[in-house]
């Protein structure tokens, strides 16, 4: 009886160890200074500044941060409230999936300027560093779409947590031509698993079957 209970046990932590592995850990956040067609967003109302100047398209009851610049700055966004499902940014709702768009202003021959950081705060009440959705490598930001509206670079892999606030602060150097835009773009792209994945979750869900076959047993 004791040997039984005890290769139960074992297999059931067995089961557990593999359906761990089979769950991927939680996307860092992503460059992308790209110019090409995939990585190249608009920035319309449907496609919301969070910080940028003020010539922002912004939705009916929405806010964002205005700044003219130039100059090195740090700047802080509106809190906003991650929603899922998703609907409307009236009431400074954001989703919870969506990338950053950026759109830089770079004068000719002042050479790049630097995004030193973007972070994401987790405010319930105090504002909190949310790691997991901040970029804080210091990168020299492209000029594919010198300030017209268009993303020049994009960060990608913001995943929030539903009814949780959040605001987020942007660091950037040698602004040499006015204001950036940092804007939302909505990514409804379902979530598909992996065949990997797929396949231990499968097999563990049978293994689990056929344990509580053997202790009713």
């Amino acid at each position: 009886m004791f040997k039984t209970v005890t290769q139960k046990t074992t297999l059931l932590a067995t089961l557990i160890g593999a359906l761990s592995l089979a769950i991927p850990a939680r996307a860092t956040i992503t460059f992308n200074g790209s110019g090409i067609d995939t990585n190249t967003f608009q920035q319309t109302a449907n496609n919301p500044c969070v910080i940028g100047d003020p010539s922002c398209n912004e939705p009916s009851g929405m806010t964002y941060t205005s700044n003219t610049g130039p100059g090195d700055y740090t700047l802080t966004s509106p809190i906003y409230t991650a929603t899922s499902p998703f609907s409307t940014f009236s009431g400074n709702l954001i989703p919870t999936s969506f990338i950053i768009g950026i759109d830089s202003n770079i004068a000719k021959g002042a050479g790049f300027q630097n995004l030193t950081f973007f972070d994401t705060y987790v405010c319930n009440p105090t504002c909190t560093l949310d790691a997991a959705n901040s970029y804080q490598t210091a990168t020299d930001l492209p000029n594919n779409n010198n300030g017209n509206g268009y993303s020049d670079a994009t960060l990608s892999g913001f995943a929030l947590t539903a009814g949780l606030n959040y605001e987020f602060k942007v660091g950037v150097t040698n602004a040499t031509d006015g204001m950036e835009e940092f804007f939302i773009i909505q990514n409804n792209s379902p979530s598909v698993p992996e065949p990997v994945t797929s396949a231990l979750v499968g097999s563990g869900l049978i293994a689990l079957f056929f344990v509580r076959r053997r202790v009713r047993g």
